[in-house]
Order: structure tokens, then sequence, then C-alpha cells
């Protein structure tokens, strides 16, 4: 090895102890910080400058993968292979039943969104695997990385679950205000019931240590609310396929009055904030007194 590699090898280093003695003294500046760069800069301006030529591509599949798998290398260097992000088989069924308040969102989502249109097939796989692959990237930041690591920042404080819950979920809510580009209105409401189910994603996975669950069960979520999607072919002119989504023929329609119909929207904003209320007091039952030496034994090792 000549002088230059072992230079490299040195700053490799030191970087990453800085790094990870940042982490440990200031984890709760680190990932606001971190949220902010990667979220509403890094990911916002990508999407904004590349991705939204095009409705569904495969670019937007690979980006949320390739950056899911950045934040994971980071942790895995930053510790040395010590933190454990959730993958695993055990407590998986558990996982899924304690994420069921995800499905009231799921259910007011397909009320909107189910058409009469013949479904794309292109469409709706793409429709999958980015739902998967967004599901993945928030979930693996949120859940696995940030509520991980505040659990390990705040070890041996009493209220470390509450603090690492509120913490994960006030974030999570507060950086979907990068969708106020599209619609100040919704995202107002968007970021209320992103931080409530994100108080029941992150009460789920601190329960289980299985990030499986909250993957599948936040893709799902994405997905119902995307569904007129499926009916569109894809297609390079973004504003002909958002002209195209917005007039697909909606199920709801043959069974509602017009009136009724056009109260849609409201109603399902409505039922969002009342379902992330249900979301958040199922996350503190999750969270109760009787399960913290269950919790504490899960969390014993990083």
């Amino acid at each position: 090895m000549n002088t230059n590699e072992k230079t490299g090898d040195r700053r490799a280093r030191g970087i990453s102890e800085l790094m990870h003695d940042f982490m440990e003294e200031h984890a709760p500046l680190f990932w606001i910080i971190f949220s902010v760069v990667m979220v509403l800069v890094i990911y916002k301006s990508f999407s904004l400058t590349f991705l939204k030529k095009t409705p569904y591509t495969w670019d937007d599949v690979f980006q949320h993968y390739t950056l899911a798998l950045l934040c994971i290398i980071l942790m895995r260097e930053s510790y040395k292979g010590q933190f454990h992000l959730g993958f695993r088989r055990e407590r998986f069924g558990l996982g899924l039943l304690l994420c069921w308040p995800a499905v009231p969102f799921m259910l007011m989502n397909m009320v909107s969104g189910l058409g009469k249109s013949p479904v794309q097939t292109e469409a709706l796989i793409l429709m999958i695997l980015s739902n998967l692959a967004i599901g993945l990237f928030e979930e693996v930041i949120v859940r696995g990385i940030l509520v991980g690591h505040m659990m390990h920042h705040f070890k041996g404080d009493k209220h470390r679950v509450l603090k690492s819950v509120l913490f994960s979920s006030l974030l999570f809510g507060i950086l979907h205000i990068g969708n106020a580009l599209e619609n100040p209105v919704n995202t107002a409401f968007q970021i209320v019931y992103a931080t409530g189910i994100g108080v029941m994603f992150a009460a789920s996975y601190i329960r289980t240590r299985n990030l499986w669950p909250c993957i599948i069960m936040h893709a799902a979520v994405d997905f119902c609310a995307n569904l007129n999607i499926i009916y569109v072919p894809l297609q390079a002119d973004m504003t002909e396929y958002q002209q195209q989504a917005m007039r697909v023929p909606s199920l709801i329609y043959d069974y509602v009055s017009q009136d009724v119909f056009m109260m849609i929207p409201a109603l399902v904003l409505i039922g969002a904030v009342l379902a992330s209320l249900v979301a958040v007091f199922a996350g503190i039952f999750m969270l109760r007194r009787s399960k913290a030496s269950e919790i504490e034994e899960l969390w014993q090792e990083m």
C-alpha cells in the first residue's frame, strides 16, 4: 500500500469516526439536518428536475431503492456493522396485526380512487414496484434508522420510547411539506395524518423490531392513494397524463348522487384526520406500560 492509499484510508476512517461521534452526541440535530438535506433537497430537487417528465418510470423506482441502500450503508459503516434495521422474520405476523390502523387509510383512498376503466398492466406493475420502493425508502429512513437510532441514543432514559416515537413521527409529518408546491391545502392535511400514522408505524416497529410489516402496509396505503393511475396508459407528456388521470370514471359515482360525489374529497380529508387520531391512540396503546419489559428486552442490543 503506497502513501497516498494510506492517507486516503486515514481520511476515510476519520470521516466515519467524526460522523459516528456527531450522531452519538447530537442525534436529534443530526437527523433533522440529514432528513432536510436528503428528503427536501436531494430527493425533491432530483424528482422535480428529472422524474416529473414522465409519471411512473423505472427511474423513480431505481431512485428510491438506491437512496434506501445508501442510508443502510451509512448506518452500517458508521456503526461497524452493528446497527440492525429490522429485516428479520420474527414477529412478522404481530407487526402486520399492529399495523391495522393503516386499513382505514387504505379504504378511504380506495373510495375515491377505484375507477371503471380497464386496468393498464404496465401502469399496474410500475405502481406496485414504485410504491414498494417508496415504502422501503421511507420506512428504512424514518423507522428502521431514525427510530432505531433514537432508541439507542436515549438508552437509559425512562422516556426513550416516547421521545423516539414523537421525534420520528413529527419529523416524518413535517418532511411531507415538500409536497406543498403541488397542493398546499392537501399537504397540510397530509402532514397531519402522516404524523398520526407515523406514531402507529413507530409503535409497531418498537414492539416487533421487524420493519417488513411497516414497509408492506406503507406501500399498500400509498398504492390505494394512487389507484386512478393504474387506469392511465404510461406516456411521456406529464400534462396529458395528469388530465387523463383526473378524467378516470370513478366507480363510486354509480352508487351516490352527484352532490354527495362532490363532497367525497372533503369527507376523505376529514376521515383522514379522524383516522390519524385513531392511529395515535392505537400507537399509545401498543406501547402501554405492561409492554415495557418486553420492549426493553427486545431493544437491549443496537
